[in-house]
C-alpha cells in the first residue's frame, strides 16, 4: 500500500446501505443486503479498503454481492483503529490537482493536505497494515466457516487493504492441524502489500481455491504487467492443468482504487467499477452456489 492512490477516489451516492450493523465474531459487522435476502447455505468475507465501515461505498457494494449472490456477505470492522476518515479523499484530492506556481492560496491548500495527509496516513500505515491484522482476520474466517450449514461454502473478497488478507486466506486451513481449506472462493480488486508472484502463486496453488482478480490497468502495484508476469509465473508451476481456477482481467483506463471508489463520472472507471462488480458477482456464483 502506498501514498496516495490508497487514499484517492470517489464518495459514492448512487444508493443507500440496505444492511444493519451487529456484533459477530467478536466485531461490529456490517450484515449486507435487506433482511431475509439470503438464499443459498454459503457466505462471503468482504475485507475493505483501508476506509473500512467509515466508507459508504463499501456497504453500496457488499449490498450488491448480497442480492445478486445470495449469500450471507459479512464487512467485519477488523481493520486496526476502525480505518481512515473519508474526508481525506478530498484533501487527497487537493494534494494532487495541479496548481498554478502563482496560485498562492492553492500553494497553500495543497500543503495543508500534504500536512493532513502525512498525519493520517503515516500512523495507518504503521498500525493499521493488514499484515499486523492477519492474525484476527484469520479468526474471524475460520468462526464464519463453522457457523456454516452443511453444504456451506465459504468466499472472500479484498479490495486494497482487505486483498492481502483474502489472498492470505487462500492457504489457511479451517482449523490449525487440518489439511482442508478454508475458503472455497476468492475475489480481490486492486489488491495491496503483495509479494508477487509469489503470495498469488501460492494462494492457487496449496488448495487449488478458485481465484479471481480485477487488475486495474494503471495500478502502481498489480497493474496490467505485473498481472500478466503473475500469470506467467502459475503457469510455469502448474503447466496446463485445469485443475486450478484463476483469472485476471485487465481493466482498461482504470486506476487503483477503481472496484470501490470508481469517480462513477469518467466513462472508463464507471465500466471498470461496474464490470468487476460483475466479475466477482459471477465468480461467487460460479463456485459457491
Amino acid at each position: 500500500m502506498s501514498c496516495p492512490d490508497c487514499f484517492k477516489g470517489s464518495i459514492h451516492d448512487h444508493g443507500t446501505p440496505k444492511g444493519r450493523t451487529e456484533h459477530l465474531y467478536g466485531y461490529d459487522t456490517y450484515v449486507a443486503g435487506e433482511p431475509g435476502s439470503q438464499t443459498t447455505k454459503s457466505s462471503i468475507l468482504f475485507l475493505t479498503d483501508a476506509f473500512a465501515l467509515k466508507l459508504i461505498n463499501n456497504k453500496i457494494l457488499a449490498d450488491r454481492y448480497a442480492t445478486e449472490t445470495g449469500c450471507r456477505v459479512l464487512v467485519p470492522d477488523i481493520i486496526p483503529g476502525h480505518g481512515v476518515d473519508p474526508s481525506l479523499i478530498n484533501h487527497m484530492h487537493t494534494l494532487t490537482k495541479p496548481v498554478a506556481w502563482t496560485d498562492i492560496w492553492g500553494q497553500l491548500m495543497r500543503i495543508w493536505a500534504a500536512i493532513v495527509g502525512l498525519t493520517v496516513m503515516a500512523p495507518f500505515l504503521i498500525f493499521s497494515a493488514p499484515t499486523k491484522a492477519h492474525a484476527e482476520v484469520l479468526r474471524y474466517a475460520r468462526a464464519m466457516k463453522e457457523d456454516l450449514p452443511v453444504g456451506g461454502k465459504l468466499g472472500v473478497a479484498g479490495f486494497c487493504w482487505g486483498g492481502y488478507g483474502s489472498t492470505n486466506l487462500c492457504m489457511d486451513a479451517v482449523s490449525e492441524g487440518s489439511d482442508v481449506p478454508l475458503i472455497n472462493a476468492q475475489f480481490n480488486a486492486h489488491p495491496s502489500f503483495l509479494k508477487t508472484p509469489d503470495m498469488i502463486v501460492g494462494a492457487i496453488t496449496k488448495y487449488k481455491v478458485p481465484y479471481s482478480s480485477a487488475v486495474a490497468e494503471k495500478d502502481f502495484m498489480l497493474g496490467a504487467k505485473s498481472a500478466e508476469e503473475t500469470e506467467a509465473a502459475i503457469r510455469q508451476k502448474v503447466g496446463s492443468s485445469d485443475e486450478y481456477k484463476y483469472e485476471f482481467r485487465i481493466h482498461k483506463g482504470c486506476n487503483h482504487g477503481f472496484g470501490v471508489r470508481a469517480d462513477l463520472d469518467n466513462p472508463a472507471a464507471e465500466k471498470g467499477y461496474q464490470e468487476a462488480a460483475r466479475q466477482a458477482v459471477d465468480w461467487f456464483n460460479k463456485y459457491l452456489n
